[in-house]
């Protein structure tokens, strides 16, 4: 993992990448996971080829949040087992886990992503329906400011917080 600048230049690079590829891209699992990618050098193309089907709360379905799992994938890829006998390795793994888990609760209410959109915008969208998707993105599903975008940047900038904060000897794994 490499870091450039002071941490909270850091943090805030990690937070405006978020929010900028959630606005232009979409896909706040792999949104997330890039950002923190291009700023602290961890996972590969295929940790961001296997969030793709996270968004909006996994395969469009309004359940956990992309943004959510995205972040506890980037833990695990930093301070995951990588041997399945090593279960204390496992039970270390868990502890930044659940502390993302219990910001995000604490942060938007609900884990769940069809709850986070009632609470921002008055309902859920469908955005498997092309109907439905448009009129997610004229209630500003992709806003920088109120939208997606803004939920992807606060996860992301909290999960680096948490990497960062991990024993150096865990996050070299």
């Amino acid at each position: 993992m490499r870091e450039k600048g002071s941490r909270e230049e850091l943090l805030e690079r990690v937070e405006r990448a978020a929010l900028e590829n959630e606005a232009e891209y979409h896909g706040c699992s792999q949104c997330v996971l890039k950002a923190l990618q291009d700023n602290l050098n961890i996972g590969d193309i295929l940790t961001l080829k296997s969030a793709s089907a996270l968004a909006t709360g996994v395969a469009l379905m309004g359940d956990s949040c992309g943004a959510l799992i995205a972040g506890v994938i980037a833990l695990g890829i930093v301070n995951g087992r990588e041997d399945l006998a090593d279960f204390p390795a496992l039970q270390a793994s868990l502890a930044p886990a659940r502390r993302l888990y219990r910001w995000f609760r604490n942060e938007f209410g609900s884990a769940i992503c069809r709850d986070i959109q009632t609470s921002l915008f008055g309902r859920f969208f469908n955005l498997a329906d092309p109907e439905e998707y448009k009129k997610a993105q004229e209630a500003g599903l992709y806003d920088r400011q109120s939208g997606c975008p803004k939920v992807v940047a606060k996860v992301a900038r909290k999960t680096a917080e948490l990497i960062l904060d991990l024993p150096q000897s865990q996050n070299q794994r």
